[in-house]
Parts: C-alpha cells; sequence; structure tokens
C-alpha cells in the first residue's frame, strides 16, 4: 500500500481556495501569505499528481478531479475536528474539580478510601471535601456548590434526590473508667440520672435525637452542651458524662479513652444517603467517585455487626 503523504495544512489550504474561489481571499482567511498559500496547493498536487485547480489571471476554479478530491478532503477535516474535540472532552473530564459536601462522621470514616482509589486513576483532578453539619451539606448541594453529599436529610426537601446508602444505629459513649462502660447495653432509663453531653439544638442529630425521646416517661436531660460533635467528644474524653451519637461518628481516634455501648428501646437510627440536586446529571469523573462510595458504604454495612 502506498504511503499517503499528505498534510493537515494542506488540506485546509485546498478547502479554503475552493471555497473562496479566490488566492487572496484564502490566504486572508488562513493569515498566510499568497506565495506560502500557493506552495502548499503545489505540495498536494504534486503528492497526488494531478491538478486540483485551474488558474487564471481573474478567478480560480476547481478542476473534475478537485471537485471529486473536495468532498474527501472535507470529510477527513472533519473527522480529525470531532476526534480533536472528544480528546478535549475526554481531558476535561479527567482534569478539573470535583466536590463533596459531606456530614463529619462520613467525611472522616468512609470517603478517605474511597477519595484516596479515585484520585489514583483521576491525578489531576482537584479534590474539595465540605465537612459540614447537615444542614449546611444540604445547602451545599442545594445551591449547586457541592457536586453531590452525603447526608442524613434531604430526602424530603423537592429538589433533591436520596439515594440510601447505609443505615447506623445511636450508641451510648462513655470513657473507659465510666460507671456504665462495661456494660453491654444500657436502657434509656437508667441515663436520667446522667448528665449528658450534646450538641446544639440546631444540629440535625439534635433534632432527630430530640424526636424519638420526646415519648419518653423519663427524658435524658442534656447538661453540657457543644455546637459540633467535636466538641462533645472533647467533653466526653475530658470525663464530663455519657453522650449518644451516631455510631459512626465514633472513630478509631476516640477510641483509646472512649467507649461504645448499645442502647435499649426505642432503638434510635438514622439512614445516610447520596444526595444530589433533581435533574442533575454527573461527569463521568462524578459517576465514579459516587460508584466508588456506594461500594464503600456496601462494604461497610455488609462487615457491621
Amino acid at each position: 500500500m502506498a504511503r499517503i503523504n499528505l498534510e493537515l495544512n494542506e488540506l485546509q489550504a485546498f478547502l479554503a481556495v475552493a471555497e473562496k474561489s479566490s488566492f487572496k481571499a484564502a490566504a486572508e482567511a488562513l493569515y498566510l501569505s499568497q506565495p506560502a498559500l500557493s506552495r502548499r496547493i503545489e505540495k498536494l498536487e504534486q503528492s497526488l499528481q494531478v491538478r486540483l485547480l485551474e488558474r487564471t489571471t481573474r478567478s480560480v476554479r476547481l478542476t473534475e478531479e478537485g471537485e471529486h478530491f473536495r468532498l474527501h478532503a472535507q470529510n477527513v477535516v472533519d473527522e480529525l475536528e470531532q476526534a480533536m474535540h472528544g480528546l478535549g472532552e475526554r481531558a476535561q473530564h479527567r482534569s478539573g474539580l470535583v466536590s463533596i459536601a459531606s456530614i463529619p462522621s462520613a467525611a472522616q470514616h468512609l470517603l478517605p478510601a474511597a477519595l484516596a482509589e479515585f484520585a489514583a486513576s483521576h491525578p489531576a483532578i482537584c479534590l474539595r471535601v465540605f465537612d459540614e453539619g447537615a444542614q449546611e451539606v444540604l445547602s451545599q448541594v442545594v445551591e449547586g456548590k457541592a457536586d453531590f453529599g452525603i447526608n442524613f436529610i434531604g430526602g424530603e426537601d423537592p429538589g433533591i434526590d436520596f439515594q440510601p446508602l447505609l443505615t447506623e444505629r445511636y450508641v451510648l459513649v462513655v470513657r473507659h473508667d465510666h460507671p456504665l462502660a462495661g456494660r453491654q447495653q444500657v436502657e434509656w432509663a437508667e441515663l436520667a440520672g446522667e448528665r449528658l453531653i450534646g450538641v446544639a439544638q440546631r444540629s440535625g442529630n439534635r433534632l432527630l435525637l430530640d424526636h424519638h425521646l420526646a415519648g419518653l416517661p423519663q427524658r435524658p436531660r442534656i447538661h453540657y452542651e457543644a455546637s459540633h460533635l467535636h466538641g462533645a467528644y472533647g467533653m466526653a474524653m475530658a470525663g464530663l458524662g455519657a453522650m449518644v451519637v451516631p455510631e459512626l461518628s465514633l472513630t478509631p481516634a476516640y477510641m483509646h479513652s472512649l467507649t461504645g455501648i448499645a442502647l435499649g428501646q426505642p432503638h434510635i437510627s438514622r439512614t445516610l444517603g447520596l444526595i444530589t440536586r433533581t435533574g442533575y446529571q454527573p461527569s463521568p469523573a462524578v459517576r465514579q467517585l459516587i460508584a466508588l462510595l456506594v461500594r464503600q458504604f456496601s462494604q461497610h454495612a455488609q462487615s457491621s455487626p
């Protein structure tokens, strides 16, 4: 098979002359001098060993061979432009920024492994994690500041799609030297006299707990309060009292001095889910990260007792 020795700039020069029917107009359109344009056309004709253009002092027209070649040359240029455009889109998918909003317990406990795997296959993509409270996470997604979120609220919002990922129970957390530390389970009635540590009333966790515990005949009283869970954990490690928290929040960093204990009826749990804006179309990179997170949550659920 004979080697094809044509250059893209030669095809572009020929197509410009064919469109403009003028070497001067074609040279201006391509930002070339007329001699440079003529050299490209001559080189193309030499490679093809046919005359493509009939030149006169007043006009330029295509030969019969030129008319035939024009269709094929245009197809070649169009295909190359489409291929280059497709490569550009692929490069954009491999680079850029992906933003995730997540409640802190999931951000600390379940996101890192998935993010590390994603980063290994997408080294050019920057990752941003907004680890905030439930209301802030929901706002980040609703306002489009995050591509998606991990949250336990949002399912009732008409502008949010909620995909359940994991249900986690609430546990009692105490310091290792607390009188209840050796117990397998504690009943709510036993906490009536305890000085509990809690989070602020505007917190999603506090609202959920208050809702479930409203009907208890002897409701535990929050004696110490922090704005966020990490502040509450600091109080618990200082021995100020016990706290009721989602199980995921009790990370290994706290387990050197704190222990989690199952709670009796009513069993309280929350469902973490993936939240996105209704109608949101994720990029291929975001879809891959979501798939990794779904798998990570599924593996955790299967390994939990």
